[in-house]
């Protein structure tokens, strides 16, 4: 598990530091290598389903983490223009807003498995979070005179994220053993503002895909490795 993690970061490192920029400028990280990178976490989180929490009481919780991450993996292909499907950013969406909800869940779960009113601190974030990402969503996702569709769709999208990091914030703040599943839902709130800011307003900035990537990988692996974390607790 350390050594898929460790190269994941180094393919990550890699592909900034000696990647050629493509045509649009907007990142150096090559297809390939984006994609690879997914399968490695879908990878990493069926070894810490099977290899760590396989017949435990985390069972359910990395079981939810895996999935959530598979789904993350088809919404990868689907916006990489790899699986074709009528619509690339509604079934994108589509697709990591499952995997947003089933890792809402696995915070769930384990925030009531820690404690009888586990999620007690949740409206302390949700309710800051939610302002936060409807301001955003007005301000730099939302395309005015844009698709109807994509627009609620981000909407829609934008508020799951909130639910999904405010239980992964509460989670964090019941044990700090588990900061690592807040800090990745963090990190997909930046990586998604800027993929909204990108792919549905259309503001494309040089490098926009390798910080969205950026955010996104190191979201994805510290949420993945937040299982470890949920075997100790409930050990």
């Amino acid at each position: 598990m350390y050594v898929l993690a460790a190269l994941v970061l180094a393919g990550l490192a890699g592909g900034l530091l000696v990647g050629k920029p493509n045509e649009e400028r907007t990142g150096r990280l090559p297809r390939a290598l984006r994609i690879g990178l997914s399968g490695i976490l879908v990878i990493s989180a069926l070894i810490h389903l099977v290899l760590g929490a396989w017949d435990h009481a985390a069972e359910l919780y990395a079981a939810l983490i895996f999935l959530g991450m598979l789904c993350g993996f088809v919404g990868d292909l689907i916006m990489a223009r790899l699986v074709r499907v009528p619509n690339r950013l509604v079934c994108g969406m589509a697709a990591f807003g499952i995997g947003h909800l089933l890792y809402s869940g696995a915070f769930c779960f384990l925030s009531l498995q820690l404690t009888s009113d586990g999620c007690r601190y949740l409206l302390l974030w949700l309710v800051p979070l939610g302002v936060f990402v409807l301001w955003a969503w007005n301000h730099y996702i939302r395309k005015p005179g844009g698709s109807k569709v994509i627009n609620l769709g981000s909407l829609g999208y934008a508020l799951v994220i909130a639910v999904m990091t405010s239980l992964a914030l509460n989670l964090s703040v019941l044990a700090t053993r588990l900061a690592a599943a807040g800090l990745g839902a963090a990190l997909f709130v930046i990586s998604d503002l800027a993929l909204g800011n990108w792919q549905v307003q259309g503001h494309d900035w040089p490098g926009v895909n390798d910080v969205i990537w950026t955010t996104y990988v190191l979201g994805q692996l510290l949420i993945v490795s937040s299982v470890a974390g949920a075997v100790i607790c409930l050990s």
